[in-house]
């Protein structure tokens, strides 16, 4: 059985669609997605992925393209996702980047930031859920997989208050996102950029479904 942990409430919309497998939805809080992967190895998950969309951190993976994690990285520990699940994947999606994923507490979201951890960690991607599925994958001693889209490039600067605007259920307010908006309105143009890529990262995770399934 396959267990899926997304962020987003519009991640775990289309991981619903994958057939024979479970989803959670952790909110983009990552003390929360600790304990829905334990969750669902508890309910039978016997093999984990981490879906959904990520930042870029090497300048080299654009907006809207999949990624396929070789490995987890974070401050607390470094794991590697399955390779014959990886390899497998990989075949059924043949336009997918892979190389490692770092697994963030907070949000990384300046250019500079970005930078500074592809330098430290050479990982090519971030997102806050990763490192919770590879630690309960790991306990559980089952594989571990990362298929993520990118919805903002090494070149991109992500809103901080984007954060405050994610509910409990993961979804986005956009009424929480204007009224922040209204106080760093020189934020605009980065947001206009994330939901753009955010859109084309959407859309990226949606095509790859059935491949998904298939393994």
């Amino acid at each position: 059985m396959l267990g899926i942990l997304c962020g987003l409430n519009s991640e775990k919309k289309i991981a619903s669609k994958i057939k024979g497998a479970m989803v959670a939805c952790a909110a983009a809080r990552p003390f929360k997605a600790r304990e829905m992967a334990q969750e669902l190895v508890a309910m039978g998950a016997t093999r984990l992925m981490s879906f959904g969309i990520a930042g870029s951190l090497d300048s080299s993976v654009n907006l809207g393209d999949v990624f396929i994690g070789t490995r987890v990285e974070s401050d607390s520990g470094s794991w590697l996702c399955d390779e014959a699940w990886g390899h497998a994947l990989a075949d059924k999606i043949p336009q997918a980047k892979r190389g490692g994923v770092y697994g963030s507490e907070t949000l990384v979201a300046s250019t500079v930031a970005k930078e500074a951890l592809f330098q430290t960690t050479g990982c090519a991607i971030v997102d806050m859920e990763s490192q919770c599925a590879a630690e309960a994958a790991a306990e559980a001693k089952i594989p571990l997989m990362v298929v993520r889209a990118v919805c903002d490039d090494a070149t991109m600067n992500v809103p901080p208050f984007l954060m405050a605007a994610i509910a409990q259920d993961g979804s986005v307010s956009v009424l929480r996102a204007l009224g922040h908006l209204a106080l760093h309105p020189m934020q605009m143009p980065d947001l206009f950029k994330m939901m753009g890529g955010t859109g084309k990262a959407l859309t990226a995770l949606n095509a790859i479904r059935k491949p998904i399934a298939a393994v």
